[in-house]
């Protein structure tokens, strides 16, 4: 027969297994939702033209770590080796960008205000306080 004793033992372990797993089990839903934020940050930049950084995304949402630090190296490289790749990714961006503002009406207006300011900031007519020479 089973004691008193070893009936308490085997259910202080069997109760410690289940904090165990149960924390376990939290964790991993911890990194399961993180791996699906990335994943959906890695469609929406994708949708807006972005390629660079949804690539290592993609990888961290799969838990490929080794193909995730390939590419951030690369991006790295990439941006070391000078502004133009950047510059083009970032043209793309803002192309794919426009043409989602041009197809709604707020979208459009928004433009519009922009373009305006644009406009007023250059125009020397609308210079309102220009600095004043002083003599000391």
């Amino acid at each position: 027969m089973i004691s008193l004793v070893q009936l308490v033992i085997l259910g202080l372990i069997v109760a410690v297994c289940a904090l165990v797993a149960v924390w376990l089990f939290r964790k991993d839903t911890e990194v399961e939702n993180r791996r699906r934020a990335a994943a959906k940050l890695a469609a929406a930049l994708t949708s807006y033209g972005m390629v660079k950084i949804p690539a290592f995304l993609i990888d961290y949402s799969v838990g490929d770590y080794s193909g995730m630090a390939e590419k951030v190296k690369n991006l790295a490289e990439m941006a070391a080796s000078g502004e133009d790749v950047v510059i083009k990714e970032l043209d793309q961006v803002f192309e794919r960008v426009l043409v989602q503002k041009l197809k709604t009406e707020a979208g459009r207006a928004w433009i519009a205000a922009k373009l305006a300011d644009a406009v007023q900031s250059t125009d020397p007519a609308t210079v309102q306080t220009a600095p004043v020479a002083t003599v000391a």
